[in-house]
């Protein structure tokens, strides 16, 4: 009997494991903050992780604390003297966020995203 070997495709929910389209946007967000070119969809970038974070890391964990800390910095104006803060913060949320399991990755994002509907409804 001959076996099939089924190589199984890791599917990215909504490109979170991409590091091309999670840490490249934040960091380019990053780099942005104190600049002339420094825009609302650097600031969404940056208040994403923020939000995928909180709902992933249980509520005592120090990503949970630093990804709370983002999220506040980013629902403000963000000036140049919040570059460094926001960067400690982003630095502690991102490497840990690569390691998560998509398909938790994916619950988090939907529970964000229909949580935000809802306050927009």
């Amino acid at each position: 009997m001959r076996k099939t070997r089924s190589k199984q495709t890791a599917v990215l929910p909504l490109g979170i494991k991409n590091k091309l389209q999670t840490e490249l946007p934040a960091l380019v967000a990053l780099t942005a903050i104190g600049e002339p070119w420094f825009s609302g969809e650097h600031q969404a970038d940056l208040l994403a992780v923020a939000l995928v974070v909180c709902e992933l890391a249980s509520a005592d964990s120090l990503q949970a604390q630093c990804a709370a800390k983002l999220q506040h910095l980013c629902e403000q104006l963000i000036s140049a003297e919040n570059k460094v803060e926001i960067a400690l913060n982003l630095a502690e949320c991102l490497p840990w966020l690569q390691v998560q399991p998509n398909h938790r990755v994916q619950r988090a994002l939907q529970a964000v995203a229909s949580r935000h509907l809802a306050l927009a409804a």
